[in-house]
């Protein structure tokens, strides 16, 4: 069994500023109010793992499977029987912002016991991204560095 589903949000930022600010965990916890912290032991590159604690609850230990700098990365939490996994996708847009697409996919041969939880993502993540590309319109309008 499997389950995805996509979701893209336009972002008046370029997509430089938008990878770095993105790529910066710090902020995914100024931009979602359901996240406490977020922390990455070591650079944002394959390999390296994370940790998202959301509020009220135990932290999720999650890996960047695939990074190309720039323009996309992929993050994997490994369930029991299953893989649950983030495609960021960062793209110039035709109104000279970027476009941010995120795809959610779950596979495994036990994934159909996490359907419940597949549906509440599917139904968190739009707000999510318009709450992410509104952080990185702040953040620039602020002339915040972002490193």
């Amino acid at each position: 069994m499997s389950y995805k589903f996509e979701c893209s949000v336009e972002c008046p930022v370029e997509k430089d500023f938008a990878w770095r600010f993105w790529t910066d965990v710090a902020n995914w916890s100024a931009v979602d109010s359901s996240v406490e912290s977020v922390t990455l032991d070591g650079d944002f590159a394959a390999g390296t793992k994370g940790f998202t604690k959301p509020r009220g609850a135990e932290a999720t230990e999650w890996e960047l499977l695939e990074v190309v700098p720039g323009e996309s990365a992929v993050i994997g939490i490994f369930l029991p029987g299953a893989v649950l996994k983030f495609r960021w996708q960062f793209a110039d847009s035709a109104a000279g912002g970027t476009l941010i697409s995120q795809r959610v996919t779950l596979a495994g041969e036990q994934a159909g016991n996490y359907a419940d939880g597949m549906k509440f993502l599917e139904k968190g993540i739009p707000e999510g991204m318009k709450s992410l590309a509104k952080g990185m319109v702040e953040a620039a309008e602020s002339g915040a560095r972002i490193v």
